[in-house]
């Protein structure tokens, strides 16, 4: 293949990322030529339905982490799914429905940047276990389905955070970087990939910026890599994906330390992003 084809067919090839939030300001200067939609998730009787929402924000929570997607990856077709209100809260219920949707539709990328945070010195209560081993059974059929779900971690040491605890899926920590590129393995209980977490600037509401502090806003980050390798190579299994984020760190570490390169696994990326072998 040619590098003008391979060009062509990633142009071409669609990337769905859904964003699990608080809803995205399709009007904000960082995202007025980015590809949105806006659902939302809403009770319906018994049940939850999914059906079209305002292009709005409620905490602006979600066009902080839209816009750093849309950042580092431009092409991409951003789906937002609202479940958070303006306090930056949701049932579980709400959350399990979203997940549930969200698998279902089969999206490349589905970004987390939320969780149940349970205190590690207290025993999980009955409504725990039932919520938690929910969200594991749809993480699962994820990994089965080959949706990449990206999860953020706890942003205390004195909790746990589900889902970003499961294998099946990438749970992400938050690291100090003024480089939206930087990604650094770090595999723990929590996660297993530290991006920028710490004063990341990236939209506010009202068409403005702040800075950001949270594992909410490292997801993201990572999310964005993902949605990249899926424009690349749409056959990777999500095994692939995670030794290509971490080939993308290790490079990363090799660079800041001065080391010649060593040789990685197969369905790499190197620094620009593009699939290596």
């Amino acid at each position: 293949m040619t590098e003008t084809t391979a060009k062509a067919t990633n142009e071409a090839r669609r990337v769905r990322v859904a964003l699990v939030d608080s809803g995205v300001d399709t009007s904000h200067p960082w995202l007025v030529n980015a590809a949105l939609r806006s659902l939302r998730i809403e009770r319906k009787g018994e049940g939850y339905a999914v059906g079209p929402d305002e292009p709005v924000d409620r905490s602006g929570h979600g066009t902080a982490c839209a816009g750093i997607i849309h950042r580092l990856a431009p092409f991409a077709e951003i789906t937002s799914v609202c479940v958070l209100s303006p306090e930056g809260r949701c049932s579980r219920d709400g959350l399990l429905a979203a997940a549930r949707f969200c698998v279902r539709e089969g999206f490349d990328v589905v970004n987390l940047s939320l969780g149940i945070d349970v205190p590690k010195g207290a025993p999980l209560r009955p409504t725990d276990y039932k919520s938690i081993v929910e969200l594991y059974e749809i993480a699962d059929i994820a990994y089965t389905a080959g949706v990449v779900l990206v999860a953020s971690g706890p942003n205390a040491s004195a909790f746990r955070t589900y889902p970003g605890r499961f294998k099946s899926l990438i749970g992400v920590g938050r690291a100090s970087s003024d480089d939206p590129e930087f990604l650094r393995t770090e595999i723990t209980v929590d996660w297993e990939i530290l991006a920028p977490g710490n004063d990341v600037l990236a939209p506010a509401l009202g068409g403005g910026e702040r800075r950001w502090t949270g594992t909410s806003f490292a997801a993201p980050h990572v999310a964005a890599h993902v949605a990249r390798l899926r424009r690349d190579r749409s056959d990777l299994s999500i095994q692939d994906i995670k030794a290509a984020l971490h080939a993308l760190a290790a490079r990363r570490l090799e660079r800041e330390a001065g080391l010649p390169r060593v040789s990685l696994p197969p369905a790499q990326i190197d620094h620009g992003g593009t699939l290596s072998s």
